[in-house]
């Protein structure tokens, strides 16, 4: 199992059902009282929660849509676009190894790429990121972050950021922060959601996804683009067609 330890995230205070406590002293932390929220921000936890109900079979139907500009492929080539479908299919709480703990898995199937399983922890408030594998790759496709990476909690609001990830001597980076909180309309409807926008490279490539979460319901727009320095290699988007959760 490759393990990814260099990792640096930022948590501090962005869970709003839990207080900021500082290292030490255990007296005052176990006495230190959780800080009140505004109205209007504890009215947006409430609405959140929980962030994403699930039962074990949950699916999620998307729509794909790739663009390759032209000359991408080969010198001179002409413009490549591409429809595809993909399924997420939640299969539970599973262990991947004997030293780690036990996480929800998701497993996501493309017709254009391999069999890929999401590894996330789903608390009431929170859904914290672990890791991913590819199950025909064996230990070469597994990809597990020694400390838990924020993703999406309840009450997010526009400007405050998640997580700050660093790996492979940082040659792969990635930040994600919220951008804002708007409805969103894809082929399985209208839906209200957090616009999530995550920053990165892996290596010389840049990479800019943009996430829709819905809470409640799960992810219902991506929007993915790779650069080599200015020049766009592709842009990839996925729309929610249909899903089993929340009796949509």
């Amino acid at each position: 199992m490759k393990t990814i330890t260099r990792i640096s995230f930022v948590l501090a205070c962005m869970i709003p059902l839990a207080a900021c406590r500082k290292e030490g002293n255990k007296e005052e932390t176990k006495t230190e009282a959780t800080p009140e929220l505004p109205a209007a921000v504890q009215e947006l936890v409430d609405e959140d929660t929980p962030i994403l109900p699930l039962k074990k079979g949950d699916a999620w139907v998307y729509k794909v849509k790739v663009e390759v500009p032209h000359g991408i492929t080969s010198e001179g080539s002409a413009a490549v676009e591409l429809e595809d479908k993909m399924e997420r299919i939640y299969l539970g709480k599973m262990k991947i190894g004997d030293k780690e703990p036990e996480v929800d898995v998701f497993e996501v199937t493309k017709a254009s790429a391999p069999v890929e399983r999401e590894l996330v922890e789903i608390y009431d408030d929170r859904i914290l990121m672990r890791g991913s594998l590819i199950p025909s790759a064996g230990d070469d496709g597994i990809q597990w972050f020694g400390s838990p990476v924020l993703f999406v909690f309840a009450g997010m609001r526009p400007g405050q950021e998640t997580a700050k990830l660093s790996v492979e001597e940082g040659t792969r980076q990635r930040g994600i922060q919220v951008v804002a909180r708007e409805n969103v309309t894809v082929p399985a409807g209208e839906f209200p959601a957090i616009r999530l926008l995550m920053t990165g490279n892996d290596g010389e490539f840049m990479l800019r996804k943009t996430i829709w979460f819905s809470p409640r319901t799960g992810i219902v727009k991506e929007e993915k683009t790779r650069y080599a320095g200015d020049k766009l290699l592709f842009r990839e988007t996925t729309e929610l067609l249909k899903t089993t959760v929340g009796g949509q």
